[in-house]
């Protein structure tokens, strides 16, 4: 399993979920979305966003390339995000964790392209397996 397309289409998802949130809550009661304005499920998203987000990136970095960039880059979308957050203002949170989510999304595809340019080679790696077969 690619944990960075797994990562970039979770990130891709809050982002949506963020910018999307005041339109369905509009209708949340025509269509029974309540649920998604409960605090726990944007929390939940984030965590499991970090965890894939952690594991692959580091995985890409220490395995594969070498290159902080990616690294870099979703720490900028974690912040983002956690700033998001932090305010008060609606718009303001919206826009600043969509933002931060799509920067997460564009981190997990650098680390993708670079572990594909990448010519370390590590026997215990799947990438390098999948490659053999």
């Amino acid at each position: 399993m690619n944990l960075d397309l797994v990562g970039f289409s979770v990130s891709l998802l809050c982002a949506v979920h963020c910018a999307a949130l005041p339109f369905l809550l509009s209708l949340a009661p025509l269509a029974g979305l309540h649920y998604l304005n409960n605090p726990w499920i944007e929390y939940a998203i984030i965590l499991l966003s970090f965890c894939i987000a952690s594991y692959a990136l580091i995985h890409g970095y220490r395995r594969h390339h070498q290159k902080p960039l990616a690294l870099v880059i979703v720490v900028v979308g974690f912040i983002l995000i956690g700033t998001g957050h932090l305010i008060q203002s609606e718009w303001k949170e919206i826009t600043l964790t969509s933002v931060g989510a799509v920067v997460v999304a564009m981190a997990h595809f650098i680390n993708w392209e670079q572990v594909k340019k990448s010519h370390v080679e590590f026997p215990d790696c799947i990438h390098q397996q999948n490659k053999s077969k």
